[in-house]
């Protein structure tokens, strides 16, 4: 059952003034962006890394103008299921959403994707009166139209132009655009070519132009970028080149001649930022920069080992963080974040507790004056606090993940409270290869063991497991994910529950 919205508009006014103690002249409704990049490292960015390659002016600028999160991590270590956890507050496996959706584009259909049943934050908003749009990649399903009942039409938003997947063949010159549902065809041609990020940011700039005026929005842009295979205009291309080929950035193995692959990916980070930044000006011009709440963040840690035409694209850094995408490590969960709040959110500030995704849904409804779902459990908190100075209680809702198959010496189940971080890992064998419903069997009938306890401010490398020393803590955080492992896994869909329609 979907929601309905429960407030009247005054009734929605009084307690965004409450809330956030604003007079009436400036209780409006917050326009809300968020910002998605697509495999980012931690420590790709200066904000995170003051020794950064990449140059990000506009996102720099973001972040004088709001908050740095230092502790904000993704729903998952992996897209799909990070998607699902960001859109409806909740551990994704409560969704179903186990591992990336592949099978896009091939027949028959796969089941897997977002069920109808959930409510996402575009859904909430929509009864809040809010136009929803959603730009980029969705991968919440296998194809559009296909009859699984999760475009993004079916989740809330009134206006989409998305791809499934990531921008195929590349980002230069994608053809794999849907409209509404409609395909696109090719956007740009050999002779002037156009890319993801770009294609994205202008789409968006007509949407806000020709949106009713007066009205607050929601825009969820998921961008491409850094995603392989990476592509970027030639003169950020040559840039890094040149950088790389003077010896003021480093040349990394396996990256091509001269560094290609490096330069590419490093060079699309930056036409990313570039596409915010016209976004931004857009914002300004419309007038509405200084109502709108943003976030930025990644949907997980960067990829590895992964080439294109020979040469290693994904060169993506975790800093002082260990473990990539796909592992349940610091890497690759951890987000370079920023958010951004004029006149509530303090300029040039740093927010040093743990928060995520899975808290932008229960935050909104706050901030909008609409009813968390009551009828599901909602794994994030209201994160309000914080954003105005203040300390979150996450006594009730720490922050937790639970992935099917991750990689190497990864977890499979973690746990953050405060400075701690508990590991664990499943009794039931890994599967190999993609996901498929046949494996939901084994997720459902895992228990935990291995555990490990690290203290993540001390270590963040979680290079040293302290159980023995911190006896009290290690058996307290034992017992407290196996309980949210428990209620997670039997929350978790059954393979029969998902059902294809045709």
């Amino acid at each position: 059952m979907k929601l309905k919205n429960l407030f009247s508009s005054s009734v929605i006014c009084i307690l965004i003034q409450i809330l956030t103690g604003c007079s009436s002249q400036e209780s409006k409704l917050p326009n809300i962006i968020i910002f998605l990049a697509d495999d980012l490292g931690y420590a790709d960015v200066k904000w995170t890394n003051p020794k950064a390659y990449i140059e990000t002016p506009n996102l720099i600028q973001l972040a004088k103008r709001g908050a740095i999160l230092t502790d904000f991590y993704s729903a998952s270590t992996m897209c799909s299921p990070s998607r699902a956890g960001l859109l409806t507050g909740r551990t994704p496996t409560r969704t179903g959403v186990h591992d990336w959706i592949k099978e896009s584009y091939k027949q028959p259909y796969s089941d897997v994707h977002l069920p109808p049943e959930e409510i996402t934050i575009a859904e909430i908003l929509k009864n809040a009166g809010y136009q929803t749009a959603v730009m980029g990649k969705w991968h919440l399903n296998n194809g559009f139209r296909s009859g699984n009942q999760s475009d993004p039409d079916n989740q809330g938003f009134n206006y989409w132009f998305c791809t499934t997947v990531q921008s195929e063949p590349s980002h230069r010159n994608p053809v794999n655009f849907f409209e509404n549902g409609n395909p696109v065809g090719e956007i740009g041609t050999e002779e002037d070519p156009l890319f993801s990020s770009g294609i994205v940011a202008e789409k968006t700039i007509k949407w806000l132009k020709g949106r009713k005026k007066g009205a607050p929005f929601f825009l969820y842009i998921a961008f491409h970028e850094p995603h392989v295979v990476c592509d970027a205009p030639d003169d950020l291309k040559n840039k890094y080149l040149d950088k790389i080929s003077k010896g003021e950035i480093p040349l990394l193995e396996n990256t091509g001649p001269h560094g290609l692959g490096q330069a590419e990916y490093y060079a699309c980070v930056e036409n990313m930022d570039h596409a915010i930044g016209k976004i931004i000006s857009c914002l300004r011009e419309e007038k509405e920069l200084e109502n709108t709440l943003i976030l930025f963040t990644s949907d997980n840690g960067p990829d590895s080992n992964r080439y294109f035409q020979e040469r290693l694209q994904s060169v993506g850094e975790t800093g002082i963080f260990k473990g990539r995408k796909r592992w349940l490590y610091e890497g690759g969960i951890r987000q370079a974040s920023i958010i951004v709040w004029p006149k509530v959110i303090k300029e040039g500030t740093k927010i040093q507790q743990e928060m995520g995704h899975i808290d932008i849904l229960p935050t909104i409804c706050e901030i909008t004056g609409q009813t968390v779902p009551h009828d599901r459990w909602i794994d994030g908190i209201n994160i309000l606090p914080a954003l105005r100075g203040q300390l979150l209680d996450r006594s009730e809702k720490p922050l937790h993940w639970h992935f099917y198959s991750p990689p190497g010496d990864s977890p499979r189940s973690v746990l953050r409270e405060g400075p701690w971080v508990l590991t664990a890992d499943w009794d039931q064998p890994r599967p190999s290869g993609r996901f498929d419903t046949s494996y939901v069997h084994i997720i459902k009938q895992a228990k935990l063991m291995d555990y490990k306890l690290y203290n993540i401010t001390e270590d963040p490398g979680q290079q040293t497991n302290i159980q023995d020393e911190y006896p009290e803590i290690f058996v307290r955080m034992c017992e407290k994910l196996k309980e949210l492992h428990s209620s997670v896994v039997k929350e978790c869909p059954s393979s029969t529950q998902f059902q294809f329609h045709n």
